[in-house]
């Protein structure tokens, strides 16, 4: 594998985990503004979702533009990673191992930090307040349940998963 063609992959994994990690605070700030009349948040919120779709596809669709842009793939001593004892899915399934794994254990602490704040909040709100309501807590609380859900699903059907980003030959 070529150091050019190693970045575009890499750039391409960034892409889906970018994608992965945007969707769901998405699709939850569309269940809490689903309430709101105003019409100027639901104007900014759509230009952000469509800013963040428009972002995602280019770093998947023009990886190799990216690539060339920011010369990635200069200075190195060797012209070829040498991954021949692997296939594709081998490695495209080692990152989403790690994706999931980082989509798990990087949310358990913000779900036990919120959690702890929300309790606190109701036994003695006067003196423990960190500025955040309770309904601000508990969206962030089901925000990173759904990282943590979404992550072992990326764990349990990374072969799945791997399949539909590869091509047989």
């Amino acid at each position: 594998m070529s150091v050019k063609d190693f970045f575009i992959a890499v750039i391409k994994i960034m892409a889906i985990y970018f994608f992965i990690v945007g969707v769901l605070p998405l699709v939850l700030e569309a269940v809490f503004l689903s309430k709101t009349n105003d019409l100027s948040i639901v104007f900014t919120f759509l230009g952000v979702i469509f800013l963040f779709f428009a972002l995602t596809f280019f770093m998947i669709s023009h990886a190799k533009t990216i690539v060339k842009f920011l010369g990635l793939d200069k200075g190195f001593s060797t012209e070829r990673f040498d991954f021949s004892k692997t296939d594709n899915s081998s490695i495209l399934e080692t990152a989403i191992i790690i994706m999931g794994l980082y989509l798990v254990f990087f949310t358990i602490p913000y779900i036990l930090i919120d959690g702890y704040t929300l309790i606190k909040a109701n036994i003695n709100s006067y003196s423990f307040s960190l500025g955040e309501s309770t309904a601000t807590l508990q969206q962030n609380i089901i925000t990173n349940i759904l990282y943590i859900l979404v992550g072992l699903v990326m764990i349990f059907l990374r072969k799945p998963i791997s399949k539909v980003f590869t091509t047989k030959k």
